[in-house]
């Protein structure tokens, strides 16, 4: 009988969630959980309120052998299981290891592994919206581009009228020089994207665009040009194939698909 854990309790953050979220996709590429089981366990994990409500969507699962050398949580004492993931995703709050190529970031206590998750997954998505709100203390951005090891990010500069052209790869740095921002520019908060939607539709975009063999390139967030002030942010998942065949799926922040665009 499984011993309860004292940590149960302890609130989960978002970069807790996003762990979770690497089990549960390991464990559908391997057969422990039907498409069904996982979309309903990733809804699931995103509105987890605590550890011992994660711990339940994973408690049965096994942990792949090519992740079993990967511990999250090893020495955290108040940790519930010892949670594995892929190098490079979003990891729980204090890991031990000198050398081991950690950057943290005292906003948030979040801690972040090297090399970066697929920044375009949903996995990785989180992982940069936590290192966002770390290193500035809010998700605010006028323009998001996200690359599989890269991103770009344009956000209001502390100086009025100027705007922050940014590249993060693991840490948020200056690129280029800092240009002026429109006074009718919009902003969107990244917080609001619905996370585990966006990752099952991003999972499933190259059938979706009907892009054979396809992968995602790159994910833009953005106000659509010519919009009127009423419009909405938008998330477009671009995919592309060896053939040089390529499409792309435009949604809202919900996972509302708005339009798809095919071969």
């Amino acid at each position: 009988m499984k011993t309860p854990s004292p940590a149960k309790n302890l609130r989960a953050r978002d970069a807790d969630r996003a762990d979770v979220c690497a089990l549960l996709d390991a464990a559908l590429a391997d057969g422990q959980l039907t498409a069904t089981e996982h979309d309903k366990r990733t809804a699931t994990a995103m509105r987890a309120e605590t550890f011992g409500a994660l711990d339940r969507l994973v408690d049965d699962l096994q942990i792949p052998g090519n992740l079993a050398q990967r511990p999250v949580a090893r020495g955290v004492p108040r940790a519930p299981r010892r949670w594995w993931i892929p190098a490079g995703a979003v990891v729980l709050a204090a890991l031990l290891g000198a050398g081991a190529g950690l950057v943290v970031r005292a906003a948030g206590d979040a801690v972040f592994g090297d090399p970066l998750p697929d920044l375009t997954t949903g996995n990785g998505f989180a992982h940069f919206i936590a290192a966002y709100r770390s290193e500035y203390g809010s998700t605010v951005a006028d323009d998001l581009t996200l690359y599989p090891d890269y991103a770009i990010v344009e956000r209001a500069a502390r100086k009025p009228g100027k705007e922050d052209d940014l590249i993060y790869r693991g840490d948020f740095e200056p690129f280029g020089s800092q240009s002026d921002r429109r006074p009718d520019t919009k902003s969107f908060d990244l917080a609001a994207i619905d996370l585990a939607r966006y990752a099952r539709l991003m999972s499933g975009a190259p059938q979706s665009t009907r892009v054979p063999g396809g992968s995602v390139v790159h994910v833009s967030v953005e106000y659509p040009s010519g919009g009127g002030k009423y419009a909405e942010p938008e998330i477009t998942i671009y995919v592309k194939n060896e053939l040089n065949q390529s499409g792309y799926m435009k949604v809202r922040f919900d996972g509302e698909t708005v339009f798809v665009s095919t071969p």
